[in-house]
């Protein structure tokens, strides 16, 4: 179990998180990962280390015409956080969209995130 973050901050971290991505801050977003942490996106092959987070990150956030996470639900079980969100963005259309999503994030020892794994389908909202 992480013990570097109080229960309280871990169940503000996917708030404080979705606030980083939201303004498109994709190196704030990365802060929170450890240097070897592991981040999977749906189907999509698992990039490994905080820099490709961020880059990632930035891809994904600049590829959208505008980002909004609504926080849900976080459930706190120790080293794990289950994560239930609605993401709001426009479509190729122009239209606005909610999309549903589910992440899990692992933390380690030290308070970063180790794993972090993204359940959604984001293909609605890209070009």
């Amino acid at each position: 179990m992480s013990t570097a973050l109080t229960a309280a901050e871990r169940l503000e971290l996917p708030h404080l998180m979705c606030a980083a991505a939201d303004a498109g801050r994709a190196e704030d977003f990365g802060a929170w990962f450890a240097d070897d942490a592991t981040y999977t996106f749906g189907n999509s092959p698992t990039i490994v280390g905080r820099e490709a987070v961020v880059a990632a990150t930035a891809g994904a956030v600049g590829s959208l015409p505008w980002l909004e996470h609504v926080v849900e639900e976080v459930t706190d079980a120790g080293d794990r956080l289950f994560c239930r969100y609605t993401i709001k963005s426009g479509s190729r259309t122009g239209e606005a969209l909610a999309l549903p999503c589910m992440t899990v994030i692992t933390l380690g020892d030290e308070g970063k995130i180790v794993d972090y794994r993204v359940f959604m389908d984001l293909s609605p909202a890209l070009p």
